[in-house]
């Protein structure tokens, strides 16, 4: 097992214990189940492990089916000072789930089911290690839908979703995890199981939720969550319009957003990625297309569809009819082009989110482009687009391709777009990131994020929570 200064290497008594508490089958070593969990989806990471690296291997591997058992799990390690990283679905690609220190990978996927299900108050009580994609399928054959849809969602879970405080492609109606959520069960890195109360609102206290909302694993492990349910959309719809300026297509969200109306999405694509991937259109370079999708109650997917389409005609974009939404809707959980790039042995990719308000969106989205292009060098490529908004603002997706001279400098090339790029977020004002979370990949711009105090503060709540620093060790820059 693997040696650490700090966590010193499980031994066979830790195993005997972990099997007498699980049973053989839910414990393992092999070397081959080790290697499967040495990486989640950070490029960096899945690069590595192609070319050999084992960096990140756990020394275990535990597959818990009950609180009680997550809870003995943990209570193990921390009599043996071996730390423990939950584990979901893999999807995340900013190192969340790596074993930055070896020890207990504990993959809560068998912890999959539907708890409660309450019809009147629209809510469903769920196991932490449930698939998005199934989820949705089992709330689908009742009449139901959490709304919440990410790219990964046929390969994230529940979990990741709230330790990441994800959000999902239909986020504008239905909201991001921190608006999901209802209520949490974890267990703290004592052993000891919390829950809070399933109700609408509190004003006892700060709110727990939040405290465990993003915090990554890194103060406990959410092991079931109460979520807000909706009923099926009766109607959709989906429109498109291409402007003459990234910038124009900020405008048109902005007042939509500022009228009340709530498109379950709106994706603005800026010129290059308009190019890539609606080139069929016939558009003219220079063109960013915008594209909403409104469902719901039909009588309000009809105010809110003629409502968008009068506001946007007052921009004079070009009307594209359907064939957008059309093209989104079909691949809309595709990733193809970033794994194209990442299987090159030099290939560098990433996709990048942040955030700012509107007076600030149009102009940060000119400057990371301007100061990523220039990192990446002159094989890379930097495109982006804004896919969640809300009153004050909206988020920017800044995704880039570079190639890098040598194995060796692939990092060094990795790391400095994402300085150019955070650098340049942060120094106009928006955010480190918008919902990928911060994992291993972006601790080091987590003192800049929250500033002295600020982080001085989480540093402090991870003492007092995680005093023998157990609990994923090594995110969120602490």
């Amino acid at each position: 097992m693997s040696q650490s200064e700090s966590h010193p290497s499980a031994d066979k008594a830790l195993l005997d214990e972990l099997i007498a508490v699980l049973a053989p089958e839910r414990v393992s070593c092999n070397d081959l189940d080790r290697l499967a969990y040495a990486r989640d989806t950070f490029p960096l990471a899945i690069k590595g492990v192609a070319q050999g690296d084992r960096t990140y291997q756990p020394d275990v591997i535990v597959w818990p089916e009950t609180r009680e058992e997550v809870a003995a799990v943990i209570r193990l390690a921390a009599s043996h000072g071996i730390p423990v990283v939950p584990y979901g679905g893999g999807s995340g690609i900013v190192g969340g789930a790596l074993s930055v220190q070896g020890g207990i990978l504990l993959d809560l996927k068998k912890m999959n089911r539907i708890l409660a299900l309450d019809s009147l108050s629209l809510t469903v009580t769920v196991q932490s290690g449930a698939l998005g994609g199934v989820l949705e399928d089992q709330l689908g054959a009742q009449g139901y839908t959490i709304g919440h849809y990410p790219q990964s969602i046929y390969s994230s879970t529940v979990g990741g979703w709230i330790a990441h405080r994800g959000i999902g492609t239909f986020s504008t109606r239905y909201g991001k995890m921190d608006d999901i959520v209802v209520s949490l069960e974890v267990v703290l890195p004592d052993g000891q199981i919390m829950t809070t109360r399933s109700v609408p609102q509190s004003a006892a206290g700060p709110d727990l939720n939040r405290l465990f909302l993003g915090a990554e694993g890194t103060l406990g492990v959410v092991t079931a969550a109460t979520l807000k349910l909706h009923p099926l959309p009766e109607a959709r719809t989906h429109m498109a319009f291409a402007f003459s300026s990234f910038a124009d297509g900020v405008e048109c969200v902005r007042r939509v957003i500022h009228r009340d109306y709530r498109p379950a999405v709106v994706r603005l694509y800026d010129p290059v990625e308009t190019q890539a991937q609606f080139s069929s259109l016939g558009l003219e370079p220079g063109q960013a297309v915008l594209l909403f999708v409104v469902e719901g109650y039909p009588e309000l997917v009809d105010l809110t569809a003629r409502s968008v389409r009068e506001i946007a005609r007052g921009l004079k974009p070009r009307d594209l009819g359907t064939a957008v939404g059309d093209y989104w809707l079909a691949n809309r959980f595709s990733t193809a082009s970033l794994c194209k790039t990442l299987t090159k042995p030099y290939g560098v990719a990433d996709a990048l989110e942040v955030a700012n308000v509107w007076s600030r969106l149009a102009q940060t989205y000119t400057a990371m482009k301007e100061q990523m292009e220039a990192a990446a060098g002159p094989n890379g490529q930097v495109y982006g687009h804004c896919s969640h908004f809300y009153h004050t603002g909206g988020n920017l997706y800044m995704i880039f391709h570079a190639e890098a001279d040598s194995v060796e400098e692939v990092s060094d090339i990795y790391y400095r777009i994402l300085d150019a790029a955070f650098k340049t977020s942060m120094g106009n004002g928006g955010t480190l990131t918008h919902h990928h979370g911060v994992g291993l990949g972006k601790g080091r711009w987590m003192p800049q994020e929250l500033g002295d105090a600020g982080f001085g503060l989480l540093q402090r709540v991870k003492r007092a929570v995680d005093p023998t620093n157990i609990m994923n060790p090594g995110k969120l820059g602490l």
